[in-house]
Parts: C-alpha cells; structure tokens; sequence
C-alpha cells in the first residue's frame, strides 16, 4: 500500500525563487515520523527535531533545576543525564503533572523551532525544512508550517514496531496517545498523507516525490 496524497499546496508566481517550505509532521505514536524525516533530509532538507532540542533543554541548568524542584533528583541518573523513562512513568499517568512539564519545555522548544526557521529562511538556506515533533498541533507548532503532513501506519504495524525497538508493552501506545490529538483529527488537519506501511523503498519514493512538489517554483 502506498499512498501519497496532496490536498493543497500554496502557490509560487512562475520565475520566482520560492522561500524555505516548512513542512510538519504528524502521525501516530510509532508511525515512523523521525524515519521519514531522516528521508527528508537525505533529500536535502533541514530538520529540526524536538525531541533532540528537549533532551538539549534537559542539560540546561534552569530545565533541571524546574524540574528537580517539581519531581527530585531520582529523575536524573549518576551521570546526571534525565532518565526520561523513570519521568515519563510519572507524568503520563498524572495529567497535572504532564501539564507542568509541557509548561517547562513547550515554550523553550517552541522559541528554539522558531530560531531555526529563521535560520533556514535565509539567502541559500534549504528550500524545505522539516519539524520532527511528537506534539506539533497540541503545542501549535503547525503554525509555523506552510503544509503539514501525515505518516500514515496502521495499529498493527506501530505496535509490533514500538515492541521491537523499543520494548513497549502493547497498552503503552493508548497510554501516550491519550495525552494526544486523535488520529482522525491528525488525519484531517493535515494536507498531505505519506503512507509508511510498506517498505522503506516505498517510502523514500513517497518522500522525493513531496519534496519535489512542495519545493517546485514552477519554472
């Protein structure tokens, strides 16, 4: 199965040269946005990873202290580096607790993606950039987005992916994805599906081929 769907896309005067398209993603838990947003940037495009600019956050002396403050020092290890698994057992089964930790790090990662885009919209910067973020419509970053697209996997798949590499139990996807916009309002809000069901061939082509749509100036 694949699928490549481009509802709408903004238009670029012919003989133009076309500013940085930011493109986000979304999909559900262990739908593979980080995998194709690897393709993307194979591709030539900029990505700005939010979980890369958390765990940089996480170093930071004012997020440790906050967070420190809110659920002690047993949420970092020896080597000082945050066990996330230990916090995320705390959070996603407490929504107050979850809620003070999206306050901590949503508007410092939110500020960061920002600057990036910045950075990408200047002269000879990409001509797409791609936001990796678990949470892109919660905290919205889609703003920020000329098209958002959606990574498409079945239940099935993203479950037996997440077992494998990551060792999840199989009721840890609902428990993550409680805490999140449904799958059929990502679905719905997004302009363009890229079905990751199949192989990787598969979705490497997908890729190019929005890549190329979403940064073609019409010439």
């Amino acid at each position: 199965m694949t699928v490549t769907e481009q509802r709408h896309r903004r238009p670029t005067s012919t003989g133009q040269k076309k500013k940085c398209t930011v493109l986000g993603l979304v999909g559900g838990v262990g739908s593979g946005k980080s995998t194709v947003a690897r393709l993307f940037e194979e591709w030539g495009a900029e990505v700005i990873d939010a979980d890369a600019i958390c765990a940089e956050l996480h170093r930071t002396p004012e997020v440790r202290e906050a967070i420190e403050a809110e659920w002690g020092r047993d949420v970092y290890a020896e080597d000082g580096q945050l066990d996330r698994a230990r916090l995320a057992n705390i959070v996603f089964d407490r929504p107050d607790d979850l809620k003070k930790l999206n306050a901590i790090l949503h508007p410092r990662v939110t500020e960061r993606v920002e600057r990036s885009i910045t950075a990408c919209r200047t002269d000879g910067g990409p001509p797409l950039c791609v936001i990796d973020a678990p949470l892109l419509l919660e905290t919205g970053l889609d703003r920020l987005c000329d098209t958002v697209a959606f990574i498409d996997c079945d239940r099935a798949t993203r479950s037996c992916r997440l077992a494998r590499e990551r060792h999840w139990p199989p009721d840890e996807i609902e428990r993550r994805e409680a805490h999140q916009t449904s799958i059929e309002e990502k679905r719905k809000r997004a302009d363009v599906t890229i079905c990751n069901q199949g192989d990787l061939r598969t979705t490497c082509r997908i890729v190019r081929n929005v890549a190329q749509a979403l940064t073609d100036t019409g010439e």
